[in-house]
């Protein structure tokens, strides 16, 4: 049965785990795989844009299923993701922003943004994925990746059987490199590399 949805994850990990009696502990692991996945993963596949408004303070609220920004653009020009201390260690000042940086739930832009109807600011973000269940039997990250969830989870499986899971966390950390490894070529194929500020 295939991976790709959530009926196949759950026999595919009882299948590899070789039990039948597991089937709501099964759905622990599943949950907390997501868990795991959501903190660790990065993929083309979870990203969305969207057009933000920035109140007085020049910030906009973070959408709600945000898990890291990625790009901000001004009018098409990308800004610059500077850390929460560069971004207080400015003077205050109002004009095109050139940078932002998370706040708490906010994003600050810098400087404070002066918005004509004409303008554009666009905030490109890995989001949340839906949590897999019967109402929701997939989502792009299992599409994509499915051997992620299973792996995952079979860790999960071991930490609760109290058994070796070395084997199925190595499954997931090739499964992890390879994932990885492949976004970042799709991102930067044909393009000169650039050292980013960790920012």
């Amino acid at each position: 049965m295939s991976m790709t949805t959530f009926t196949g994850l759950k026999s595919s990990i009882a299948n590899w785990l070789n039990r039948t009696d597991l089937s709501a502990e099964i759905l622990d692991f599943i949950k907390l795989a997501e868990n795991r996945i959501s903190h660790e993963v990065r993929l083309p596949t979870i990203e969305r844009t969207a057009v933000v408004a920035v109140d007085s303070a020049g910030s906009t609220s973070i959408p709600v299923d945000f898990l890291e920004a990625k790009y901000a653009f001004f009018n098409g020009s990308p800004l610059e993701r500077i850390s929460t201390t560069m971004l207080y260690s400015q003077p205050a000042k109002s004009g095109i922003p050139s940078a932002f940086a998370r706040v708490g739930s906010k994003i600050q832009f810098y400087p404070t943004p002066t918005i004509t109807a004409s303008d554009v600011l666009t905030l490109t973000y890995y989001y949340q994925v839906d949590q897999l269940s019967d109402e929701q039997p997939i989502n792009p990250l299992l599409s994509t990746a499915p051997e992620l969830y299973l792996y995952a989870a079979l860790v999960e499986a071991a930490n609760f059987l109290n058994s070796d899971g070395a084997r199925w966390e190595n499954g997931y950390q090739t499964a992890f490199s390879r994932a990885m490894s492949h976004a970042r070529y799709a991102e930067f194929s044909g393009a000169t590399p650039m050292i980013s500020t960790g920012y």
